[in-house]
This record gives C-alpha cells, sequence and structure tokens, in this order.
C-alpha cells in the first residue's frame, strides 16, 4: 500500500498571504490538521497546522494574572507565513505505508504533503493510516480477490480470506508467481499481511 492509495486529493491549499484567521477557518471546518503552503507557481514553499495558527494567538486574560494592567507584548501573527514551517517534510506517491507512519512518529507530524519535486499531489494524514486499519475485511476481500483476477485476466481463481486485515490466499500457482501475488494483495489498503497457500482449505479441493 503507497501514499498514492490514501492520500487525500485535490489538495487544500494556502498562500504566504492568506490570514491566519482564514486559514483557521478551512481547518476547522474542513476538520484537516494541516494544509501546504504554496507559492505563485504552486510550488510547495511549507505547511501550516492547528498548532502554528494557536501559537502567540490568544492573550491572557486580566483575571487571570496577579497585575491586570500588563499590556500585550505584540501584536498576533496576520498571516500565514509569518507561521508556517517552511522545512516540509515531504514523501513522494510511491512511499508506503510503513514510511508515512515511522516518519510521522520520527518527527512527530501529523500530515505529510506528497509530492512529485515541489509540486503537490496530495496529502496523507495520520486520521488516513487509520482508516485503512479500521477497513471491513469483506471490502478488503473483494479488492484482493479483483485484482488477483486482473492479474491473470479471470483465467485462474483462487480463494481469499480475510480475517483483520491478514489475507490468505489459496489455490495452485507457479513458483514464480507467488510472489506476484502477495505484492498485488499488499497493495490493497487495509491489508496488515498476507501469506499464500498452494492448496485449496479443506472441503474446496
Amino acid at each position: 500500500m503507497q501514499a498514492r492509495d490514501i492520500m487525500t486529493r485535490p489538495v487544500i491549499t494556502f498562500r504566504a498571504t492568506t490570514s491566519t484567521r482564514e486559514a483557521a477557518a478551512v481547518l476547522t471546518s474542513k476538520q484537516i490538521t494541516a494544509a501546504p503552503v504554496v507559492d505563485e507557481t504552486d510550488e510547495i514553499i511549507g505547511i501550516v497546522s492547528e498548532g502554528d495558527l494557536i501559537a502567540d494567538r490568544f492573550e491572557h486574560d486580566p483575571r487571570s494574572r496577579a497585575r491586570r494592567d500588563i499590556a500585550p507584548e505584540h501584536e498576533p501573527p496576520a498571516t500565514v507565513g509569518e507561521v508556517m514551517t517552511d522545512t516540509v517534510i515531504a514523501l513522494s506517491a510511491t512511499a508506503d505505508a510503513a514510511d508515512l507512519a515511522e516518519t510521522m512518529l520520527r518527527h512527530d507530524v501529523r500530515s505529510i504533503p506528497i509530492v512529485e519535486g515541489s509540486t503537490v499531489l496530495g496529502i496523507v494524514s495520520r486520521r488516513d493510516l487509520l482508516r485503512t486499519l479500521v477497513r471491513d475485511d469483506d471490502i478488503i476481500r473483494a479488492e484482493v480477490a479483483h485484482r488477483l483476477e486482473a492479474y491473470t485476466g479471470g483465467q485462474a481463481q483462487w480463494d481469499v480470506q480475510v480475517d483483520e486485515g491478514r489475507v490468505t490466499i489459496h489455490g495452485p500457482v507457479e513458483d514464480e508467481a507467488a510472489q506476484i501475488l502477495l505484492i498485488l494483495a499488499r497493495t490493497v489498503p487495509g491489508v496488515a499481511h498476507a501469506d499464500l497457500h498452494t492448496h485449496l482449505p479443506a472441503g474446496q479441493r
């Protein structure tokens, strides 16, 4: 399963000149945690997150302070360009789910833009990864079976079983094709593991 299989597209993006208020409204209404920032040629120049937008945005309520005559230290940032992170962690469309998860955890980010060069193709969030973990087994089984049938042009059939994302394929297959079948199964979103058995289950022989 690669980024291209689960990424969200088209991608909501902002310009550096977009107001922080507008960006906050969009993230809230769309229920997303971050969005890429692009320049006039639509090349990525940063990313802005919920955390970026709330930093330095709130003044202390005088009722919660010992002194109530403290003046604000500075004006809050007004544009996305002032708060965005300009060092962007991005991956290609061929990055697999393991790469995405490891990168998110290592760098403590919630979303990763998917790019080709500097052009944004999509974005993958932690929620996108979690969504694959709860895909219905029947849906996964149907997609795996469809890909296997497409590989052989419908000339061969296998019994596909799925239990909590773990795929088991039963059926006669030549050794050189076994790895291809497993690779095809593992491209389906929601597949946690795939095994191949070159015999049919009891009762189907």
